[in-house]
């Protein structure tokens, strides 16, 4: 983002000004814009969107100040996802000319920033018309096509305003400005950390550490069975891409279902563009022009793809970029951007970042560029060098000290044929320590009336819904909360909401059920060196640590000690506390929605 406001007094919605390094002189062709306001523009630009507005209009960044009332009766710019506790005033009357962009998490999150109101496509700098369907509340709401992004538009009596903004907009791919997650004061934590995954309600992140393989073809569901004899419990699956080589095959969501059932986790894989300096000929490649824009296509592609298969958000897709020649240092760059756009894409779409290459090509291209003020760096790395060593440490092109917590596969071995249960496949086999894919898990209602549905896990939360009894709920993880009954298991379901256990029929209806994983949340530490303590306070012993870059794997948040703006803290998933503050969660300095309240 090359646009950050610093938003001050936001309680009672103070008019801010970005600082002056901050705002682009108008370009060339925002004529729409500058007509109707005389030349006195500004533009600014927003994970590579462009936009033109009135120079007198206040730009603020809600990444930065999450708390920032979103207010429709001053004229301002909004950019980023409006946070769960606002400081709005009592009371605040009026409409003016508006702007709100912010990522698209999900197909449920887009909509839902409608407000249940028609969502149109729109490609940046195209002509519309903001009136159109929208005359009775005076906003409408547009799919940025192509950039992951979406708008939410207000007007008064000047709609042609807000138009001339839309028609005067372009899009040039992700890019970062540098820095970290902002503190006070507007400066940065850390260079080069990404920006956070958005993960949505309906969401989870599933860890794996063990044996796995990967084959071009999905197996059938009677063979991955046979092969629950091997040492093998995770499956690469081959999702989708210009430069797949199996097609579908056996693969489907009813397939994905069943296969979870069995305890199999998943790996998903996507082989998009390749470079254009390949080893392998007859390859795709990615064409030398806005090579970040072809990887958030590639990135949403396989979203669309992901959510075919039933791999819902908090998913870590691992894009396969084959060997390359590392001598071109313009093929290099080319990859880079590539996988930069498509990292930034899976992160707005509440998808994890995963990259398999060979040790030597994209692995090593990667750590070099761990830290980086214009690179954002994918959660997760795959190395492919086969030594037949089976672990992940020790690689002589990355150190240790980098995707640490969790965030490594490594493919040890290449093409050979193995034998379990009676059923061979030829395989690559791995090792893996990493985050993976997120599946369904389907559970009848066992309650003898309708089951409420709650936005937590305990009797606490508000109830949301209601589930009839004898129907199918889709379970996505478990997690600790109040007791009901004879356990505090709760079960969190694919819309986000949560209901107890004890009436799901669930294999263990009084405790944790294998195959269906607790419920994490995982965010980048930014910090050197991050203690690990075993409660919520910096008076606990240190019994760990997470190196700069590492992934915090959250089950749940509650208040400890002050840790810079923030009295929040995080509980692991091996039991210990980290500082939130430190994190890029998208609530801090506060609670982050998605993540639950510690029983």
């Amino acid at each position: 983002m090359t646009t950050s406001a610093t938003v001050a007094n936001a309680a009672v919605g103070a008019t801010t000004t970005p600082a002056p390094d901050d705002v682009q002189p108008a370009r060339a062709g925002a004529g729409r814009v500058a007509a109707l306001t005389k030349g006195s523009t500004r533009t600014v630009e927003y994970r590579g969107l462009r936009l033109t507005v009135p120079s007198g209009w206040a730009v603020h960044d809600l990444d930065r100040a999450p708390r920032t009332c979103v207010r429709f009766d001053r004229p301002a710019l909004y950019l980023g996802r409006p946070g769960a506790d606002q400081r709005c005033p009592a009371r605040a009357v009026g409409r003016t000319e508006v702007v709100l962009v912010q990522p698209a998490a999900s197909a449920k999150a887009l909509a839902a920033s409608g407000g249940g109101a028609e969502v149109r496509e729109l490609v940046p700098g195209r002509a519309t018309s903001v009136t159109a369907g929208s005359t009775a509340d005076q906003e409408a709401h547009f799919d940025l096509t192509g950039t992951g992004l979406v708008a939410t538009t207000a007007y008064a009596d000047r709609p042609g305003l807000v138009e001339a903004i839309l028609a005067d907009a372009t899009y040039a791919g992700p890019k970062r400005s540098g820095g970290g997650p902002a503190l006070s004061g507007g400066t940065s934590a850390a260079p080069s950390l990404s920006d956070p995954p958005s993960l949505p309600a309906g969401s989870t992140t599933t860890r794996f550490r063990g044996l796995g393989f990967d084959t071009c073809a999905a197996p059938s569901a009677t063979t991955m069975r046979a092969w629950l004899a091997s040492p093998f419990r995770s499956v690469g699956i081959y999702i989708g891409g210009v430069n797949r080589a199996c097609p579908d095959g056996n693969l489907s969501a009813s397939w994905v279902r069943t296969v979870a059932r069995m305890g199999w986790k998943f790996t998903p894989i996507y082989v998009g563009r390749q470079a254009p300096c390949a080893l392998q000929g007859d390859l795709g490649p990615i064409r030398a022009t806005n090579p970040g824009g072809q990887g958030v296509a590639a990135a949403e592609d396989a979203i669309a793809d992901a959510r075919r298969f039933g791999l819902v958000p908090g998913s870590t897709i691992y894009n396969d970029m084959e060997g390359y020649d590392t001598g071109s240092a313009s093929c290099r760059r080319i990859v880079l951007a590539f996988l930069n756009g498509w990292t930034k894409r899976l992160h707005d779409g509440g998808y994890l970042s995963g990259v398999y290459s060979s040790a030597s090509s994209g692995i090593r291209d990667l750590s070099r560029v761990y830290v980086s003020s214009t690179f954002a760096r994918p959660d997760v790395i795959w190395t492919a060098r086969w030594d037949g060593k089976p672990s992940v440490w020790g690689e002589p092109y990355v150190a240790n000290s980098k995707w640490s917590m969790h965030q490594r596969i490594k493919q040890y071995r290449g093409p050979h044929t193995e034998s379990w249960g009676g059923r061979r496949i030829e395989i690559d086999s791995d090792r893996v320590d990493s985050l993976q894919a997120s599946a369904k898990f389907s559970y009848e209602v066992v309650s003898s009336g309708d089951l409420v549905t709650r936005k937590g896990p305990g009797a606490s939360y508000p109830a949301v819904g209601r589930r009839e009894s004898g129907s199918n709920v889709n379970v996505l993880c478990q997690a600790a909360g109040g007791q009901v009954g004879a356990t505090n298991v709760w079960d969190r379901l694919a819309d986000g909401t949560y209901v107890s256990d004890l009436y799901v029929g669930t294999p263990n209806n009084r405790g944790y059920s294998a195959p269906i994983p607790k419920c994490r949340y995982s965010y980048m530490v930014w910090t050197d060196s991050l203690r690990v303590r075993s409660g919520p306070g910096t008076n606990y012993p240190q019994v760990g640590q997470i190196l700069y870059g590492g992934m915090a794997n959250v089950l749940c948040q509650r208040t400890g000690t002050k840790v810079g703006k923030s009295r929040v803290w995080d509980k692991l998933d091996n039991g210990g506390y980290i500082a939130d503050w430190y994190t890029t969660a998208t609530g801090r300095p506060g609670y982050t929605a998605t993540i639950p309240r510690c029983p």
